[in-house]
C-alpha cells in the first residue's frame, strides 16, 4: 500500500477536535428524553430563481473538465429552540458539469461530518468530491443539516426512529440530520426539471455522521414506517447503521453499497460497516469495501484521497468509478 501524504498542523488539529467532540457525543447520556415531538412546520421551498446565491465555474481536478457551482440554495427550513425559537433555512451548494444536456442528469446527495455537531456543506473533502462527480456527468447537492447545538425540534415524520435509538443527545442529532435529507430530497424532487436532475439516478454519500446518516435513509427508514427516497446507491465513509436492530435492516433490492473504513477507527467501530457489508453480501445487495489496515477515522486516517486499494486505483477512484457505474 502506498504511504499517505503527511498533513499540516491545522489539519491535525481540527481531526482532533472533531474526534474528541464525536466521542464526547456518543458517550454523553441525557438524563430525559432527548426527542421533541412536536408538529413540523409546513414546509417551505424556495424557488430555484436564480436570485439563488452565486454562481461560479470551478475547474474540476481530476478531469479537466468544467463545473458551475451554485452555492446557498435554501432547500427548506427546519425548526431550531437556539439561540432563540425560529425556522432555520436549511442550504446546499449545487455542482454540475458546466455543459447542460437535453437528457437528465444523475444526482447524488452528499452529507457532511462532524459527530452531529459541527461542519457545514462546504467540508473541503466534500467539496472535492463533489467537484469530481460533476466533472464525471453527476450533478452533486451538498447539503448542511441541522446541528445539536442548535437545539433541533424534530418533524413527526421521524418520530418512530425515538424508539429505535439510545436516549441520548447524539439520538436527535441523528433524527435532524435524517430529517433534513429527507426535506433536500423532496426539494430536489420538486425542482427535478429546472434542475434538468433525474432522481430515478439518485445516490446518497456521505463521511462520518453524514454516512451515518444516509445509511439510516437508505437502509432503516422503512423498516420503521418511513418513506425515503429511492436511491441506486450509497456510500458509507466511516458510518453505519445505529438504528437498532442494526445492519439487519438492509434487504435485498435495496441500494448497492460502498463503503470505506479503518479498522484501528476509535470514534466510529469498523464493525458497524463489517455489519453492514456482511449484510448486504447474504442479501445479495451489490457492494464494495475498502477495509483500511491500520486505518483510523476520516480522510486522512484512512487516506481516501492518497492511499491504493486496488491496482493504482485510490478509495476515491473507486467511489467515483462505483458511482458512475451505478448511476448511468
Amino acid at each position: 500500500m502506498a504511504a499517505g501524504c503527511g498533513r499540516g498542523d491545522s489539519e491535525l488539529a481540527r481531526e482532533r477536535q472533531r474526534s474528541r467532540a464525536y466521542r464526547r457525543a456518543l458517550q454523553q447520556h441525557s438524563p430525559r428524553k432527548s426527542l421533541v415531538e412536536r408538529p413540523h412546520p409546513r414546509r417551505r421551498f424556495w424557488r430555484i430563481g436564480l436570485a439563488v446565491a452565486s454562481v461560479a465555474l470551478a475547474l474540476a481536478p481530476a478531469a479537466g473538465a468544467r463545473v458551475t457551482v451554485l452555492d446557498g440554495i435554501a432547500y427548506g427550513t427546519g425548526r431550531v429552540e437556539s439561540p432563540w425559537p425560529q425556522s432555520a433555512d436549511l442550504k446546499l451548494d449545487l455542482y454540475s458539469p458546466a455543459k447542460r444536456l437535453k437528457r437528465p442528469r444523475p444526482v447524488v446527495i452528499l452529507v457532511h461530518g462532524g459527530g452531529f455537531t459541527m461542519g457545514n456543506q462546504r467540508d473541503h473533502n466534500l467539496v472535492r468530491i463533489a467537484k469530481a462527480l460533476a466533472a464525471r456527468g453527476i450533478v452533486a447537492a451538498s447539503i448542511d443539516y441541522r446541528l445539536l447545538g442548535a437545539q433541533p425540534v424534530l418533524s413527526s415524520r421521524v418520530a418512530p426512529l425515538a424508539k429505535a435509538l439510545p436516549d441520548v443527545p447524539l439520538a436527535t442529532g441523528v433524527m435532524a440530520a435524517v430529517d433534513d435529507t429527507l426535506t433536500a430530497s423532496s426539494y430536489l424532487r420538486a425542482h427535478a426539471r429546472k434542475l434538468n436532475i433525474d432522481m430515478k439516478r439518485l445516490g446518497l454519500v456521505g463521511s462520518s455522521a453524514g454516512a451515518i446518516t444516509v445509511d439510516q435513509v437508505a437502509y432503516a427508514l422503512d423498516d420503521h414506517g418511513i418513506k425515503g427516497p429511492k436511491a441506486r446507491f450509497v456510500a458509507s465513509l466511516w458510518g453505519g447503521i445505529l438504528v437498532q436492530p442494526g445492519a439487519s435492516q438492509l434487504e435485498r433490492g435495496e441500494p448497492a453499497l460502498f463503503a470505506v473504513h479503518g479498522d484501528a477507527d476509535r470514534s466510529v467501530s469498523v464493525a458497524l460497516d463489517d455489519q453492514l457489508v456482511a449484510r448486504a453480501h447474504a442479501k445479495h445487495v451489490p457492494a464494495e469495501y475498502h477495509r483500511i489496515p491500520g486505518g483510523t477515522h476520516g480522510y486522512d486516517g484512512t487516506q481516501f484521497f492518497t492511499r491504493k486499494v486496488a491496482g493504482d486505483e485510490t478509495s476515491f477512484d473507486r467511489l467515483l468509478s462505483f458511482a458512475k457505474k451505478r448511476l448511468r
